[in-house]
């Protein structure tokens, strides 16, 4: 774990289930962004990256599960796309990503001014 802001374990400690759930199907990176301070329409933004497009469904499947068990209603958008997913919950907002997702769309750099903390994958 390496922290690229000072985000609070606190704040980030509500999500660890689905982070957890994200690493141990091995995304590239997982960043949890803390948007409760600069953000009108969500809490917490968490971004994972995925080493193809079945990896990325796999994710999305992961994701999925884990939001159902933390009873968090969401919406799926861009299911078929091979760039970019996003599971909306209300106050937590998951993007799953391939790796030219990521560098399109620069997710990361939208909130560069939030506190994050950034997971990667052990066996990487």
């Amino acid at each position: 774990m390496t922290s690229s802001k000072a985000a609070t374990e606190e704040f980030y400690e509500q999500y660890k289930p689905l982070v957890d759930a994200l690493l141990d199907k091995h995304a590239l990176e997982v960043t949890v962004h803390d948007l409760s301070e600069v953000s009108g329409f969500t809490e917490a933004f968490i971004v994972a990256i995925a080493r193809s497009d079945l990896h990325a469904k796999t994710l999305r499947d992961t994701a999925s599960e884990k939001l159902d068990e933390m009873r968090l209603p969401h919406k799926i958008e861009g299911e078929e796309s091979t760039r970019w997913c996003l599971m909306d919950a209300g106050h937590l907002v998951v993007n799953i990503l391939s790796r030219e997702g990521r560098d399109y769309y620069r997710l990361d750099s939208l909130w560069g001014d939030a506190p994050a903390l950034k997971f990667s994958d052990q066996d990487e």
